[in-house]
C-alpha cells in the first residue's frame, strides 16, 4: 500500500516517462536515446583502419560445439555427467593466415545429491589465441592456451592452472570452417605441446600436475555416409610427459549424426581405453552424450 507521498512520486515518474515517450514518438523507448561513446567509436575505427589499409579481413566467423553426456558406470560417486561448450572465432584473416581466439568450458558433475540435477562439481575452462595457416591440403596452427580448474561450491586451496604452447599440423578438412562439410573418409591431426615451468610473482605458471610435454594424435574414420546421415569412429591418443612418468588419456569415440547446412547434431559414445591423468581419470568408463556442432 503506497502512502499519499509515494503515490505523488510515482505519478510524477509516470508523467516524466510519458513526456519523454511523447517526444520520441509512440514506438521508441527512452533507453534508445543512449548512443555509443565517441571515444569508443574512435578506438574501433583506429583498430579497423590499419586492417582495411593492409587488406586484412575482419570476418568474425564463429564455429563451435556443445555436448551433454551421462556416464554409464554403476558407481557415479566421481563421474556422473559431463557437459562442455567450445567456441572458436576467426578474428582476422590475410591470405592463408588467420588469427583466432577460442574458449572452452567443461563442467564435470559427480554424484547428485539433495534432489539437484546437473549440479557441477568442477569447471575446467580454456582460453586460447593463435595463428592458423590454411592451405588446400594442410592446416598449420600455433597457439597459446591458458586453462585452469575450479571447484564449485567448495573452497579448495591450490587450484590447478596451466599455460601451454602448442603446435599443430592437421588435414585441412579438420579446420573449424571445413570439418562439418568434409567428404573425405579419413582425417588426421598431430599436436605437440609444451608446458613451461616459469615463475610469475613467485608462482609456477603450471601447477597442479607435473606436465612437461604432450603429444595428441587424433584420427577420424568415416565408416558410413548416406545422404545427411553419417557414422564416424575417432581414436584419440594423448600422451603427456611428467617429471617422473607418462600420463595417458586414450579414448575411442563413435559418433552417429545428422548434418545439414554446415551444422550437425548427433549421439556420441566414448570409451576411455586408458586414463591415468592425475586430475581427471575416468579409466575404462563409457560416456554417452548428445552433441551439436556448427
Amino acid at each position: 500500500m503506497l502512502t499519499q507521498k509515494g503515490k505523488m512520486a510515482q505519478n510524477g515518474r509516470t508523467r516524466q516517462l510519458m513526456a519523454i515517450q511523447g517526444n520520441l514518438g509512440p514506438t521508441l523507448s527512452p533507453c534508445l536515446q543512449v548512443s555509443p561513446s565517441p571515444s569508443l567509436i574512435r578506438r574501433f575505427a583506429l583498430f579497423l583502419l590499419p586492417c582495411f589499409l593492409l587488406g586484412i579481413e575482419v570476418p568474425l566467423e564463429f564455429h563451435g560445439r556443445a555436448f551433454l553426456g551421462k556416464y554409464l558406470n554403476s558407481d557415479t560417486t566421481l563421474y556422473n555427467m559431463d557437459a562442455s561448450i567450445n567456441i572458436y572465432c576467426t578474428m582476422l584473416r590475410q591470405g592463408n593466415f588467420s588469427f583466432f581466439v577460442r574458449y572452452q568450458d567443461d563442467l564435470d558433475m559427480a554424484e547428485q545429491t539433495g534432489g539437484v540435477s546437473l549440479d557441477p562439481r568442477y569447471a575446467h575452462y580454456y582460453i586460447a589465441g593463435g595463428i592458423d595457416y590454411l592451405t588446400i591440403n594442410y592446416l598449420f596452427s600455433m597457439y597459446f592456451m591458458h586453462d585452469c580448474i575450479h571447484d564449485i561450491d567448495y573452497e579448495v586451496e591450490g587450484t590447478p592452472v596451466f599455460n601451454r604452447f602448442r603446435l599443430q599440423i592437421t588435414d585441412a578438412n579438420l579446420h573449424y570452417s571445413k570439418r562439418l562439410l568434409a567428404t573425405k573418409r579419413f582425417l588426421w591431426s598431430v599436436e605437440l605441446g609444451f608446458y613451461p615451468h616459469w615463475k610469475y610473482n613467485g608462482w609456477d605458471i603450471n601447477a597442479g600436475a607435473d606436465y612437461k610435454y604432450e603429444v595428441n594424435l587424433i584420427s577420424v574414420f568415416n565408416i558410413l555416409r548416406k545422404g545427411k546421415f553419417g557414422i564416424d569412429i575417432d581414436p584419440v591418443f594423448h600422451f603427456t610427459k611428467g617429471y617422473s612418468c607418462f600420463y595417458h588419456q586414450h579414448m575411442l569415440q563413435c559418433k552417429t549424426y545428422y548434418r545439414n547446412n554446415g551444422k550437425r547434431i548427433g549421439l556420441e559414445l566414448d570409451y576411455n581405453i586408458w586414463n591415468n591423468d592425475p586430475i581427471k581419470n575416468p579409466d575404462k568408463l563409457w560416456l554417452l552424450s548428445i552433441f551439436v556442432e556448427f
